[in-house]
């Protein structure tokens, strides 16, 4: 049996760096990836805080750009060699909610590093993992762009621009994003796609507020401030177009669904840790709401907008460590996030 380094989580609250039994061919649509490149992510806190419900005992992450290794024997596509990146959540394309677009709920899918509950595919805080429907849901990646360049495009990115993209935004309109986490900071990078006149965000961290401003935002509030009033102020009262909704905060989806204006869109993307409380009287303004999965049928049109020079996520970068000191980048996620807006590890060092 061969073993590999790989980050594991053993109980509630707790990881740890361990050798695990390194990832094996199981199916004929299966490939094997060396992991160059992987990241911490929310949900990997979420999952170890139990705010994602799943039972412990497997290896962590699901963000990676890596090198295949082996290949099944039906996988066409792919061969030893290529670098690739692929979706949080891999997906057959070939069952009912696949066909119908939603790739995110495959039916013979699931989500690396969630667990036997949701699909048992390795996760990829390690030296090497296992994706299932290689063909279908792997990328190449061109050669000329770095693994720190595509990295958020398979994740953050896409749920971002999910919100996006379902509500619609359009050029000339003003968006509101609440939370400047990683995800709404990839909404701010994303949105400025459609070229909206304002890009409005909400925020607790004054550090994250001034990286909000850098990266492309027009306007930004502190949650100290009066927020109703400050973006009736800076849409004319008119309230905005769109609110893209990051942070899963009662309080934040309640001011979001008010500071739309009359015909206004909503999508929520933050991942609420308890059932939403929607308390808004708003119903006359015809507002649209809604909530979901990332997109991941995005990637591929991310990596273009990557290799064409209109996007730049490597901005969201604010430390880089060896796989050996993840269990300190776990810790500076959970207790410093002020400084961290994305930590990228490398398992190959």
């Amino acid at each position: 049996m061969f073993t590999i380094k790989a980050l594991y989580f053993p109980e509630i609250n707790k990881v740890e760096l361990r050798n695990v039994e390194k990832p094996v061919l199981k199916t004929s649509t299966d490939v094997i990836v060396k992991v160059t490149t992987t990241t911490i992510c929310g949900s990997d806190i979420h999952i170890l805080k139990g705010a994602i419900p799943t039972k412990p005992g497997f290896v962590l992450g699901h963000e990676y750009v890596g090198i295949i290794e082996s290949v099944g024997k039906d996988v066409k596509n792919f061969k030893a060699g290529d670098r690739v990146i692929g979706p949080p959540a891999p997906y057959c394309g070939q069952c009912q909610p696949c066909k119908n677009g939603y790739v995110s709920h495959c039916a013979n899918g699931g989500i690396h590093g969630a667990g036997a509950t949701r699909g048992d595919i390795p996760g990829v805080h390690a030296e090497y993992t296992r994706v299932p429907h290689g063909d279908s849901c792997l990328l190449k990646v061109p050669d000329n762009l770095t693994d720190e360049q595509v990295i958020f495009v398979s994740d953050i990115a896409s749920t971002g621009y999910t919100g996006v993209e379902h509500s619609g935004l359009k050029e000339g309109e003003t968006i509101v994003i609440f939370g400047c986490g990683p995800v709404g900071m990839a909404t701010i990078l994303t949105a400025k796609l459609h070229n909206p006149d304002k890009i409005i965000v909400v925020e607790k961290s004054e550090t994250r507020l001034k990286k909000a401003l850098k990266i492309g935002a027009t306007h930004a509030i502190s949650t100290d401030e009066d927020v109703l009033k400050n973006i009736a102020e800076y849409t004319n009262n008119k309230g905005a177009d769109v609110v893209i909704d990051a942070a899963g905060l009662d309080i934040t989806i309640n001011q979001g669904i008010d500071c739309l204006g009359i015909g206004g869109r909503m999508f929520l993307v933050g991942i609420p840790k308890k059932p939403i409380n929607i308390q808004s009287n708003n119903f006359y303004k015809n507002i649209t709401f809604s909530m979901g999965l990332g997109d991941l049928k995005n990637i591929s049109g991310f990596l273009n907008q990557v290799n064409e020079g209109n996007l730049d996520l490597t901005s969201l970068i604010s430390h880089t460590m060896p796989l050996d000191d993840i269990e300190s980048a776990i810790n500076l996620v959970q207790n410093k996030p002020d400084e961290v807006v994305k930590v990228i590890i490398k398992p190959q060092q």
